[in-house]
């Protein structure tokens, strides 16, 4: 073999692995985490908490992002979910970000309980409207 041809076959040899790289990175190929469903009182609980939350916003909304977070984070950890940053869902990722650093402080907490929200709502699972009407009667 000639040097060229050496040379070549190991600048491809190195753009393989840099691709291998980057792509397990990104997470690409990575499976989703198994997760375990919740029982029902935990789905009830979580849906209860989830209302206080909602209702604080108006008269604290960091205090609420907060929460939210702290719930969210919760329920993925009974599921199972794999908690570190990069694993956690986008949503979650971008309420962080919006609910810490958004320059229109009270939009970037609205748009990262909204994004919270989705995740609830994906992880604890959507609620059929009676209950949720009588749990909020409930609270008032």
């Amino acid at each position: 073999m000639d040097t060229g041809t050496l040379t070549t076959m190991l600048v491809i040899a190195l753009v393989v692995v840099v691709l291998l790289f980057l792509f397990r990175a990104a997470g690409v190929g990575r499976r989703r985490p198994r997760l375990r469903p919740l029982a029902p009182d935990s789905r009830d609980r979580y849906a209860s908490e989830w209302d206080e939350i909602e209702m604080k916003f108006v008269d604290s909304p960091e205090q609420a992002v907060r929460e939210a977070e702290a719930l969210v984070m919760s329920v993925l950890r009974e599921r199972g979910h794999p908690l570190t940053e990069r694993d956690l869902p986008q949503e979650m990722q971008r309420a962080h970000r919006l609910g810490y650093t958004s320059k229109d402080k009270t939009e970037g907490m609205r748009q990262a309980l909204l994004h919270y929200r989705a995740v609830m709502v994906r992880m604890v699972g959507p609620e059929d409207r009676a209950q949720r009407e009588q749990r909020r009667r409930e609270l008032a």
